[in-house]
């Protein structure tokens, strides 16, 4: 059989797993929850822990401090009595003698006798205040534990006689060195040495509690220990050690209220009486002022020790259960999802260092001269058995000769035009078109910004220096062997490789045989003079290169040309990668025109503008039949 738990054993289970305990916040309020397998069950054990936990503090929580606040409730009356008669003796005397205010000096002394006397005063007061206490707790003692205890008071040693000595002569030299500082102007609670003085007069405290409990060990030992509280003889002891403290102190005020008395006596006898009254109504106000704090603090923990537990409300039983909350649980559901996919949402958003608009281009200090929509590929299929994939997507985004009269045609005229102005006080006849990294766009930007010259009459030359991944080329369906390459090594002289294209003002010269050096060809002498005889033949060269920062060769070219313009993919170029691009064209002293931002969605471009100058073109003309390369020509 199954060892049956101890009642320990069902307690602890009873607590951890039926009964739960919260303190409410702000308020001094406390919630108790039981959890039971029936709502009557739930609401009984609940009402039955509260009525007993309530009977249990009411028992515990009195204590002697309702005999100080009696004590301290008497003494206040008195005072205020006082206090009133001394305040209206001092006003009928000031009006019969017409005497308004004392010296200085006696004025002086006049605050500093108040203050000793307060002192003097509060210390009289809390001794009281402790026989009263102690009166209190000796009640509760059976006869023999009071006559111990009233021995134990009683008992001295040549130990506690001389940390008593000791304790005597301290509070006189801090009560000395107060009225002292005190007379100086100079009284501060934080002074080092009284801070010292408070701290050594609490060790010997101590030291005197200590030693007086050694000597009652044996008393209380041959007493019933059983019968004997020792919390309560504890306090009791300490009570007592404070009294003599107390006592002690009480003594050396005396003597220093007594001689600033002394010095009162001397003043002329019109002045002593009325120094005198004025003494006597301030000291009134002090006590009574100290008193009347005493009494409250004493009244606070008094309602915090008696009848401190009361019940709010009691339990009754609950209509429903408690779990499973099926509403909540898809309410919750639906709210963590929603935050979580926000949350991801920002976090990419803000791990996102991609530059995606015009502005943010503007906001790192570049010049944007035109941005291009996202370009859809156009149907074409007509050699699809000769080019690979990549081939194909460039070739079919030669939109500008293709669809003319498009918005993305139009955005690149408007690039068109913003270079010819970059540079008013002299004619642009060279142009490197390159980007950050690959698959940006360059290439088809180069070779729509090349068409565009063109059609404006605009003799053009356009030049494949990618010596590493010639594309153009195939976009024009021309042989790549016999170009720039075939040139440099004087294999073939520039007329002969200069390729015509079935685009009326526009020749291209292809890569040529790839080398294995090509930043060195494009930096030799001969580079330079076949540039010289290009711009010497056409009105504009433009160059298509490799990504600037993966290889030097668009840096090399750059120094050779009027500009160089950079062009950028949204949301795929990094912020690094554009600066980069900008210091990597510094170093060599090169001029950027400006930026161009590729891919950008038409929707978000600018907003109903783009929207409608897209329908506008491609709404009138869906019907239209669009004609392929060939059939152009």
């Amino acid at each position: 059989e199954p060892e049956k738990p101890t009642f320990e054993e069902i307690v602890r289970n009873f607590r951890k797993n039926v009964i739960s305990v919260t303190p409410k916040r702000d308020t001094d309020m406390i919630e108790l929850k039981v959890k039971a397998y029936s709502p009557s069950e739930a609401s009984f054990v609940a009402n039955t822990w509260v009525d007993a936990y309530r009977d249990l503090n009411i028992n515990e929580s009195r204590g002697e401090i309702s005999e100080v606040v009696k004590f301290l409730d008497e003494k206040l009356k008195d005072v205020k009595k006082k206090l009133t008669a001394s305040e209206d003796t001092l006003r009928k005397y000031k009006e019969t003698h017409q005497v308004v205010e004392l010296t200085a000096e006696t004025q002086q002394l006049i605050k500093q006798l108040a203050q000793f006397e307060s002192l003097y005063q509060e210390a009289r007061t809390d001794l009281q205040a402790n026989e009263k206490r102690l009166a209190y707790l000796k009640a509760q003692l059976s006869e023999n534990q009071r006559a111990l205890v009233d021995k134990a008071a009683g008992l001295s040693s040549p130990a506690i006689l001389e940390l008593q000595k000791q304790m005597a002569q301290l509070i006189g030299d801090k009560a000395a060195y107060e009225a002292q500082l005190k007379g100086m102007g100079l009284y501060a609670k934080n002074d080092q040495k009284l801070m010292g003085m408070e701290q050594r007069l609490a060790g010997l405290k101590k030291k005197i509690l200590e030693e007086t409990k050694k000597m009652v060990a044996g008393g209380i030992t041959s007493l019933n220990p059983m019968q004997t509280s020792e919390t309560l003889i504890d306090n009791i002891l300490q009570i007592e050690t404070e009294n003599k403290s107390l006592k002690a102190k009480t003594n050396v005020l005396r003597r220093i209220v007594m001689k600033y008395s002394r010095e009162l006596n001397s003043l002329p006898e019109k002045s002593q009486k009325l120094a005198r009254l004025e003494r006597e109504a301030t000291v009134d106000n002090n006590i009574y002022m100290m008193m009347r704090q005493k009494y409250e603090e004493n009244r606070i923990v008094e309602a915090g020790k008696i009848g401190s537990v009361r019940v709010v409300d009691y339990a009754v039983p609950p209509q429903y259960p408690i779990k499973p909350k099926k509403k909540m649980n898809l309410i919750l559901g639906i709210m963590v999802g929603l935050g979580l996919g926000i949350g991801l949402t920002f976090l990419r958003e803000y791990l996102d260092t991609s530059l995606k608009s015009m502005e943010d281009v503007e906001r790192e200090g570049f010049t944007v001269l035109g941005s291009i929509p996202i370009i859809a590929p156009q149907g074409r299929n007509n050699h699809s058995n000769k080019r690979n994939g990549e081939i194909k997507r460039i070739e079919s985004r030669l939109v500008t000769h293709f669809d003319p009269k498009s918005p993305i045609s139009e955005a690149y005229r408007t690039l068109r035009t913003n270079i010819q102005y970059t540079k008013v006080d002299k004619s642009i006849k060279s142009l490197l078109v390159t980007s950050a990294g690959p698959a940006e766009g360059k290439s088809t930007s180069v070779a729509n910004l090349a068409i565009t010259f063109a059609q404006m009459g605009t003799k053009t030359l356009l030049v494949d220096a990618d010596l590493r991944c010639p594309v153009l080329h195939a976009i024009f369906d021309l042989p790549r062997q016999g170009g720039l390459t075939n040139v440099l090594v004087q294999k073939l002289s520039l007329v002969e490789a200069i390729k015509p294209t079935r685009i009326e003002n526009l020749s291209v010269l292809t890569s040529g045989t790839l080398p294995p050096n090509p930043s060195e060809l494009l930096s030799s002498n001969a580079m330079e003079k076949v540039l010289e005889e290009m711009e010497k033949d056409f009105d504009m060269v433009l160059f298509d290169s490799p990504p600037l920062i993966a290889v030097t060769d668009a840096a090399v070219l750059a120094t050779k040309l009027d500009g160089v313009v950079l062009v950028i993919k949204s949301g795929a170029t990094g912020r690094d990668a554009l600066l980069r691009s900008r210091t990597l064209l510094q170093n060599v002293d090169a001029r950027l025109f400006g930026i161009i931002v590729n891919g950008i969605n038409i929707n978000n471009m600018y907003g109903s503008y783009y929207y409608y100058y897209h329908h506008y073109y491609y709404g009138d003309g869906k019907h239209r039949k669009r004609k392929g390369y060939r059939e152009l020509v």
